[in-house]
Formats: C-alpha cells, structure tokens, sequence
C-alpha cells in the first residue's frame, strides 16, 4: 500500500492481503520488513524496494516468501509478481509465422518495457478458446529460460563490449492449484547447467523464488528474461510401454541432473572451464540430445506393438527436427556421443578441438540463437507455447537499463 516513513531501500510497507471470498486485496492488513539489499561486488544493489507502491505490476499482487523475525515482524526475502504465474495471458498468437516474428523480435523488444512482465500464449493453430483447457491440473511442462544483461549507468563488466551473449537453461514447470486463491498456477524451478559465480549461484535445481525472486542473489529486480513454458503431449506427456509409465520429460531431468552433478566437480578434476564447446547453452542441449537418444529407443517398441505408433510418431518427429536444428552438420560431437570427460578442460589445453567442437553445434553456441531454434522445433509440431518475460521488475532503479542477448 504504501512505505512507513520516505520511501526507500530498507523501509517498511503497509501491505493488504488477498481475500479469496471476495476475490480482490481487501483482506487484512499488516506491516512486512524489505531490507536494504548488500550490494554486489560491482557497487550495484541486486534488488530495490523504492516506488515497489508505483509499480506495474502492484496492481496484481505479489508473492512474499520469507519468515518470522523475532519480533513477530514478516522479512520478505523474496518477492514474486502474482499475474506472472497465472494462466490469464495478454494476448494470444495463432499460426507459425505470428509465432515465428513474436519469438525473434518483439519478446526481446526492451523499449518502454522496464518493471513491466508480459504473457503471450503463442499456438500454431486455433484450438481451444480457454487456455486453462490447454492447462490442467498436475500438468508438467518444459521450460526454455533466456537472461539478458544489465546495462545503464551501472553496466555490468560482462556487458561492456559490443555485444551480450546472454544465459540459457532448461527447466521444470508444474501446475498446481494455488490454496491461497484457488486458483491455477503455475510452479516453476530451473536446472542451471552453469559454472559457480561470486553471486551464489551453484549447478543444481533452482526454485523461481530462488533463482528469479530473491532480493539478495535473484535476477527479477535486474535482468530482462525470457522463461518460455512448453506443452507438447509427445514430450511432456507419458508413455505406457508394457506398463512401464515413460516420459520424455523425465528423460531429459534425468541428463540435466546429470550435466549439473559433472559442472559441480569439473568431471572430477575440481574445476569446470566455460568457452564455445562446453557453456550453459551447449551442455543443456547435450543434455537434450542424451535424452532424445534415449527417446529414440522408443521406436523399437512401435515394432512389437503397433497400437502405439500413434504415440511414439510424434516424438520421433520431434527428435528428428531437434537434432537437425541443434547439429545442423548432420553429426553429433564426439562428447555428445561418448560423453566425454571435458569439463575440466580449458580453451588453452586443446584450443583446435574447443573450437571444432563448439562449431559442430554452433547454434548452441548463442544461447538466443539455440533458444529460439528449440521453440520453433517444438511449435512446428504443435506445442502450446506461453512466453513470459519479466524486465528488472519490483521498486525502481534508475541507474539500469535492459540488454538483450546477441541473436543473428
């Protein structure tokens, strides 16, 4: 409602809460503590509660994810725009060229758009009128996420150059019924394929109150970000093969965990080395290609039982256009393939074989680039896509401005 006192980092709001008889924020009310976030090393507050009262997106509500000091006070540790995960998109895109310019051009369109979110549901083809059909209950889903940079004033050093490559990951979303408003929403954690930074941020299965939300360590308050839920029954869905309950999806969890379980170690040398073959966009979309391979297999039991060819025929479409997006060659890496120990390896040890390998597969090379080139493989066989993009989100900052990754 409104900071006790002038307004500022550190100061405490007036808050109403949601009434779920009533539907609307005039349940009680109380007062909730933001402190003043530590700047990072780079002088720049990762977060700012100043104007959050003004904000855009004030009007929808937030999340608040916290605790209980010992003076019974509510310390928001993490804060979360509550329309971001509803399933009430904006507007709604039908056909694959609407789909195709919205992905390449306007979603990372950063003019006028600063601490505002947006949802566009993009479909193929008209199908249902109400996307809460196309979302159930229990649903799990593909995220595709894409991080811009920070730039303005306090530009971060990585964004100094010419260019910003940007910073791609795979993720989980889930649909679950949201007990404080019965409502359907939607749950989201990343599995960040990432080396160990001074921010915190570690290879493992990230919670969006985490990774996004925390006012310390998240990127809402700083970065553009592009997250990008996937529905494709052929990928998402289950398979019943001789009773054993299969899913692609699941495939692919398993490989990431993989890939973060090595990213942590360096393949067991201690250390994990970024450069153009082994980089948050390459390894998670080895880790998509493992699973495919895995997929593949499914083929096989078409033969032994045809009723099921109807299932397994558009995962084989899927795989197929994947592999030709991702390895436009014709042919997977040697470490693609064998799973090689490379991760401890630095561009200086074997420069020829980094750069051939990362030009085997140089559209993971740009984590846009390979962003964009798996959507479109997605929507060409008929997925529902829901783009949500958030812009350095929460109370205001004057001193940064939103990059958008390198694309060609």
């Amino acid at each position: 409602i409104a900071p006790l006192g002038e307004d500022g980092d550190g100061v405490p709001y007036r808050v109403r809460h949601f009434n779920k008889t009533s539907r609307q924020f005039d349940g009680l009310e109380e007062v909730v503590l933001l402190p003043q976030a530590i700047p990072n090393e780079n002088g720049l507050p990762p977060s700012s509660s100043r104007d959050l009262a003004q904000s855009p997106c004030n009007g929808g509500g937030w999340y608040i994810y916290g605790a209980q000091n010992q003076g019974g006070q509510f310390v928001v540790q993490a804060l979360a725009p509550r329309q971001l995960f509803s399933l009430q998109p904006d507007r709604e895109l039908v056909g694959k060229k609407p789909a195709t310019d919205y992905l390449k051009k306007e979603s990372w369109a950063l003019a006028g758009v600063k601490g505002t979110i947006s949802s566009v549901l993009l479909r193929p083809r008209a199908s249902t009128p109400d996307v809460r059909m196309d979302f159930q209950v229990g649903d799990r889903l593909l995220l595709n996420h894409l991080y811009g940079g920070i730039g303005g004033k306090m530009r971060e050093p990585a964004a100094q150059g010419p260019v910003y490559f940007g910073h791609f990951a795979y993720g989980l979303v889930e649909v679950v019924l949201e007990p404080l408003t019965d409502e359907l929403r939607l749950e989201i954690q990343y599995f960040q394929v990432y080396a160990h930074n001074g921010d915190g941020l570690i290879a493992c299965r990230h919670h969006w109150s985490n990774y996004m939300g925390d006012r310390q360590y998240g990127w809402l308050g700083l970065r553009p970000v592009r997250d990008i839920v996937i529905k494709l029954d052929a990928f998402t869905g289950t398979y019943d093969l001789d009773g054993e309950l299969r899913s692609p999806l699941d495939g692919l969890i398993d490989q990431l965990q993989i890939m973060m379980a090595r990213y942590r170690i360096g393949d067991g040398t201690g250390s994990t080395f970024v450069g153009p073959a082994n980089n948050c966009a390459q390894d998670s979309n080895q880790a998509l290609y493992a699973a495919l391979q895995r997929g593949s297999r499914a083929r096989e039991w078409t033969q032994v039982n045809p009723d099921a060819a109807p299932q397994i025929k558009p995962l084989m479409r899927l795989g197929r256009s994947l592999k030709r997006d991702l390895l436009p060659w014709g042919t997977a890496r040697a470490d693609w393939k064998g799973h090689e120990t490379v991760l401890g390896s630095s561009l200086e040890d074997d420069p020829l074989k980094q750069l051939w390998m990362g030009l085997v597969s140089w559209r993971t090379v740009l984590p846009r680039v390979a962003s964009d080139a798996v959507v479109q493989s997605f929507l060409q066989q008929g997925a529902t896509v829901l783009v949500l993009r958030t812009s350095q989100v929460g109370g205001s900052n004057p001193d940064i401005d939103s990059i958008a990754p390198l694309s060609l």
